[in-house]
């Protein structure tokens, strides 16, 4: 199984194909099951944030600062999203929807830059710049 988008980093990889199956699922997903597969999304996501966490600080990223922001603003989403877990299936698979859209955009933009770095194609003082405050 491969991700949509294949950074290069075997951990990130695994993890974005194992979270797109998962996100695959909602539309076969009945609106009774929606609840529990919205938890094991969410479950997975924070899971392998935290490995993808580790990661970047184990090399010394220096976009991990932004990197982790973004992190804990996805995760702010799906908990604003919880209340929809409560809801009728239409809401839920529509939220569901919508943080995949989000997942995927975190992929593309901050995850590939931080691949990048972790495969030695970054040039890091063009990144000191772009620096949020710590």
């Amino acid at each position: 199984m491969h991700p949509v988008i294949t950074l290069g980093v075997p951990l990130m990889d695994a993890d974005h194909a194992t979270v797109e199956a998962m996100f695959e699922r909602v539309e076969t997903t009945a609106d009774a099951d929606l609840p529990s597969l919205f938890a094991e999304i969410e479950a997975e996501v924070i899971a392998h944030f935290g490995r993808e966490e580790a990661l970047m600080d184990e090399a010394g990223a220096p976009v991990a600062h932004c990197h982790k922001t973004q992190h804990a603003l996805l995760l702010s989403e799906f908990a604003r999203a919880r209340p929809a877990a409560d809801t009728d299936g239409t809401d839920l698979r529509r939220t569901l929807a919508q943080l995949a859209e989000f997942v995927a955009g975190h992929v593309a933009s901050v995850d590939r830059v931080t691949a990048q770095f972790l495969g030695g194609n970054l040039d890091t003082a063009q990144v000191d710049r772009l620096r949020l405050p710590e």
